[in-house]
């Protein structure tokens, strides 16, 4: 009697003592990076809805994605398939290129600068951190449902892009920590924005019935169409148009661009964030070349939130209204874009985003 009794104690307190699981944050982060450690390549459909507080017509869009990871590549760090369910082309990014395919005229396209291809209408199916969880929050919490945990990041202001509030909730599958639901909200300049992204028919690794190698194979003997060659852009060389615009600050005060010394144009928007990001940039050329340089800005859209970011990132440099007539003029049609001026009125250069080039060209001219 006394032996059982003895096993009996035993038994109890190995029980009682042994430790239950603890379901906290760092718990399901793990968990989530040792299940996503081991996805070589995954398939899924999505359903994404995009908005802001005062956008009465969201964006709301269906499609399918397989994305393999690729260690190799330098851009993304995976091979992507992506098909929206309203556009009848097909979109693979493989190896640095990306490759835009139309099976109904069995022709495809090939572009070789592809930073951008996330943004096309396949590439917009495609997220791609699935493999892992944003690591710099200011704070995480974690809730859960029967069949799922609920993952809450807060994050700090983004105060080059001006983006505040900013909150990102994955909802992870219980079996295999796949996200079933990801939402984020920030706020920019005051204005509310969401996305959700919802996940299903998720396949993972043997699952998957078809690879990228595959997809390429389907295509290999369609057409391709040759990308038109880019003509230099036709103010080049020539005399800076008249331009007589309003004032962003005051719209009643119309301002013209004189030509009187060296001038760097800005062509942004509030949407861009690239252009966000080079403003401190900018605004240091304005004030290292002071007596040599006129620095121009000119935006076109959402002039209200436009005046709001100026204020905020303290720029100086003087800033007037543009239009789709001037847009047409200087070929704009990619944020941010620069051109400059000489001191007799000739538009020398322009730039595709910002890049050390504008300085080193600003000091060649500003001596002839």
């Amino acid at each position: 009697m006394k032996k059982t009794f003895i096993a009996l104690l035993i038994i109890v307190t190995f029980f009682s003592c042994k430790e239950e699981t603890k379901v906290d944050a760092n718990y399901v982060i793990a968990k989530f990076q040792d299940n996503a450690d081991k996805i070589n390549v995954v398939e899924y459909q999505m359903h994404r809805i995009d908005s802001s507080e005062n956008d009465d017509n969201p964006w709301y869009n269906t499609g399918t994605a397989i994305i393999e990871r690729d260690i190799n590549d330098k851009i993304f760090g995976i091979s992507f398939y992506g098909k929206r369910d309203d556009i009848d082309k097909e979109y693979i990014y493989d190896t640095g290129n990306g490759f835009t395919i139309s099976k109904p005229t069995k022709s495809y396209e090939v572009e070789s600068e592809s930073y951008g291809f996330l943004g096309s209408p396949g590439g917009q199916m495609v997220y791609k951190n699935v493999f892992k969880l944003d690591s710099i929050y200011k704070k995480v919490s974690v809730s859960e449902t029967d069949n799922s945990y609920l993952i809450s990041f807060e994050f700090e202001n983004d105060t080059v892009y001006n983006v505040s509030d900013r909150t990102k909730v994955y909802e992870l599958n219980k079996s295999n920590f796949f996200p079933i639901e990801i939402k984020q909200s920030s706020k920019f300049l005051g204005n509310k924005s969401f996305s959700i992204a919802n996940f299903s028919n998720v396949k993972i690794n043997k699952n998957v019935t078809h690879s990228i190698r595959d997809l390429k194979q389907d295509f290999q003997n369609y057409t391709i169409i040759q990308p038109e060659k880019s003509k230099p852009n036709k103010l080049l060389a020539k005399k800076l148009p008249l331009l007589e615009l309003p004032d962003l600050f005051d719209k009643n005060k119309i301002v013209k661009v004189n030509n009187d010394k060296l001038t760097l144009i800005d062509f942004w928007e509030v949407w861009c964030g690239p252009c966000i990001a080079s403003f401190p940039k900018v605004e240091n050329l304005k004030n290292k070349f002071t007596s040599e340089l006129n620095v121009i800005g000119i935006v076109s859209e959402d002039q209200e939130n436009a005046i709001k970011l100026i204020k905020k990132k303290g720029t100086t440099f003087q800033n007037l209204v543009g239009n789709d007539e001037l847009k047409k003029t200087f070929s704009v049609n990619s944020w941010p874009r620069y051109f400059l001026v000489d001191k007799n009125g000739i538009v020398q250069k322009e730039y595709f985003g910002f890049s050390e080039q504008i300085e080193k060209d600003i000091i060649e001219f500003k001596t002839k």
